[in-house]
């Protein structure tokens, strides 16, 4: 979809969904700014028309950097279903030989983890149907977020930070039970 903006007396664009999430993100755009694409009957405010930027703003309640947040947005909406919802992101604290963290989206369908190593990133995609159980561990060590599917594999992402820990975990206990 080709979207306009009206903003400061000019028309920019076109821009796609990706573009003008990056634009939100950078404070380029903002949600009063006015957009059309075809099929609108008029110039609307942004936050009339999509919830992108609350969408996000959603996303970073526990400290989560607002960037990453959105590059993980970016990339999950192109990877999800038309009817699936992101619910919520978290991401493993920075650390000094990764490039980027590893991160978790919770929607209404499954949990996806995205791992990052040397070669690239990974992405494991896991139904809610497959979840036998979901819990979160601090030690000295740090802090773990472990699941375990219907065929006993353990599947875990440490260094969350504590806030998003909980989060995610409540999110994930509720998706859980409604599968």
């Amino acid at each position: 979809m080709d979207i306009l903006v009206f903003k400061d007396q000019q028309q920019h664009g076109p821009y796609d969904q990706d573009q003008l999430l990056e634009l939100l993100r950078e404070g380029a755009v903002h949600k009063r700014d006015l957009v059309f694409y075809e099929g609108l009957p008029d110039w609307a405010p942004l936050d009339e028309i999509f919830d992108v930027e609350e969408a996000i703003t959603h996303f970073m309640d526990e400290g989560q950097d607002p960037g990453l947040v959105a590059e993980i947005f970016t990339h999950t909406s192109g990877i999800i279903s038309s009817h699936e919802q992101i619910y919520y992101i978290a991401h493993q604290k920075p650390k000094m030989l990764k490039q980027k963290p590893d991160s978790v989206v919770v929607t209404n369908e499954r949990i996806i983890i995205t791992r990052q190593g040397l070669g690239g990133s990974r992405t494991e995609d896991h139904q809610w149907k497959d979840i036998m159980s979901v819990e979160m561990r601090e030690s000295l060590m740090g802090t773990t977020f472990s699941m375990l599917d219907r065929g006993d594999h353990v599947i875990q992402i440490d260094d969350l930070p504590k806030a998003q820990l909980e989060k995610l975990c409540q999110f994930a206990q509720e998706m859980r039970q409604k599968s």
